[in-house]
């Protein structure tokens, strides 16, 4: 098992929270959006959820 710093941990910690709050934000806008543009206010939230994730393996990818 690799040791990771607390500076390390920490920042992906952080990251993994973002994620989690735009996770969150995604559900609402799944269960709530219905018009037209719903299924354009879902990809972008799906977007936006995943590129805090996608930072996240790249920073764990360097430990």
């Amino acid at each position: 098992m690799t040791y990771i710093p607390e500076e390390k941990r920490k920042h992906l910690s952080d990251l993994l929270a973002i994620a989690q709050q735009r996770l969150h934000t995604l559900k609402e806008i799944v269960a709530t959006t219905n018009h037209d543009c719903s299924g354009s206010d879902i990809r972008l939230a799906i977007g936006d959820a995943i590129t805090p994730l996608n930072i996240a393996h790249e920073a764990a990818e360097a430990l």
